[in-house]
């Protein structure tokens, strides 16, 4: 028996890396299912905020992705020329299933449930699943509002909510799609897969100081700001690692302001972007992770950072919200810089012995926080 075909739009895939989180679940998605399912993909043809072309890939055709799946990097403008690249590519592949992915990219997201839903009264048989991928959380929504609330309500206008099926990856997320279109709309979960890493040993951990790590983009909604400010009250010796590449160039000039305002024994190194061959490497530069973000659909860094060993600071805004309880990190409440500030001399003042008892700890809480079968199950659940 065939196996069914599953078209996936999204503006990214790899070898473009820099979009974060969304990549990561479809590269783990593909990964764990290519067996019982023959994936599609079509993105952009370039890194995110880069127009030059991704090396070694052709451009507006099919390209080989390990074997478990076919990229199609397709350029695109706006104009009838792109959309009848799209409805080619829709009737080309004769999908199954069509795999939305976001919610406002009229490229990747608008012109594909447009030529979706015109290929889907020819052929009904065909399904449209739409991920939000946690952009309707409310701290998702607050940045550039205004654009995001035109396109919701356009979507609404349309009635395209009620054509379509939709993904979200926890109870959380489902109530925002309620919140947002309705509680008639149609929505499953299904989480995201994990990539989990080898546990890594850290730098010994002395009393009274502490090296902290960031894996993440450079923007608002990951708050290093927020870090800086809690910085500046920290008393005890503190080196904080950041990678990941620039979002918002104008954050980054702040968050380099109050760098410069710090006293001389907190040290913050930028290493510019961290490529996922070299993660490993990376973790071992820092004992605790550190991301109190405004809001995360999932997490993967926070989840890969558990996985190394490395103890976790986050917000209640993530899905890792018993990090005390288990003894693999520290969840303050988003926003609060006393929570945040307390939380970092909590793991300045740990000495080896009960940092060590984290570590492992955090090892454990990676390993039992995403169970596989329950995983493929759901998106069995979810592609029927």
């Amino acid at each position: 028996m065939q196996n069914k075909r599953i078209l996936i739009f999204y503006d990214h895939f790899y070898p473009a890396w820099k979009a974060g989180g969304p990549v990561q679940s479809l590269a783990n998605l593909v990964r764990q299912l290519h067996k019982e399912y023959s994936f599609f993909i079509v993105c952009k043809p370039h890194e995110m905020n880069s127009a030059d072309q991704l090396e070694n890939v052709s451009i507006n055709q099919w390209n080989n992705w390990e074997d478990k799946a076919e990229v199609y990097y397709s350029s695109y403008s706006y104009g009838a020329g792109y959309y009848q690249r799209v409805k080619k590519i829709i009737e080309d592949v004769k999908p199954d299933l069509l795999f939305i992915n976001g919610l406002f990219s009229p490229f990747f997201n608008l012109v594909p449930l447009y030529c979706g839903f015109g290929y889907t009264k020819k052929h009904p048989g065909c399904k449209i699943v739409w991920s939000a991928r946690g952009m309707l959380h409310p701290g998702a929504l607050s940045q550039k509002r205004f654009k995001k609330q035109v396109f919701l309500t356009m979507i609404q206008l349309l009635n395209w909510h009620k054509k379509v099926h939709w993904h979200v990856t926890d109870e959380q997320e489902r109530q925002y799609v309620f919140e947002t279109f309705g509680k008639n709309t149609k929505v499953s979960i299904a989480g995201n897969f994990p990539n989990l890493l080898s546990k890594s040993e850290a730098v010994l951990k002395e009393a009274g100081s502490l090296k902290l790590g960031t894996i993440a983009l450079i923007s608002p909604m990951k708050n290093h700001l927020l870090v800086l400010k809690s910085l500046q009250q920290i008393s005890a010796r503190v080196e904080w690692h950041i990678y990941g590449p620039v979002k918002d160039e104008l954050y980054w000039k702040n968050c380099e302001e109050e760098i410069n305002k710090l006293p001389q024994h907190i040290t913050v190194i930028y290493h510019g972007e961290c490529v996922p061959a070299v993660l490993p490497e990376a973790m071992k530069k820092f004992q605790v992770f550190i991301m109190p973000s405004k809001s995360e659909n999932f997490g993967h860094a926070i989840l890969e950072a558990l996985s190394a060993g490395r103890p976790v600071i986050t917000t209640d805004t993530t899905p890792f919200k018993q990090l005390q309880q288990q003894q693999a990190g520290y969840t303050v409440s988003a926003g609060n810089i006393d929570e945040l500030t307390e939380a970092i001399r909590f793991f300045a003042e740990m000495d080896e012995d009960k940092f060590s008892t984290f570590s492992r700890s955090a090892s454990l809480f990676a390993a039992g926080f995403s169970k596989l079968a329950v995983l493929r199950d759901q998106y069995r659940h979810l592609f029927a």
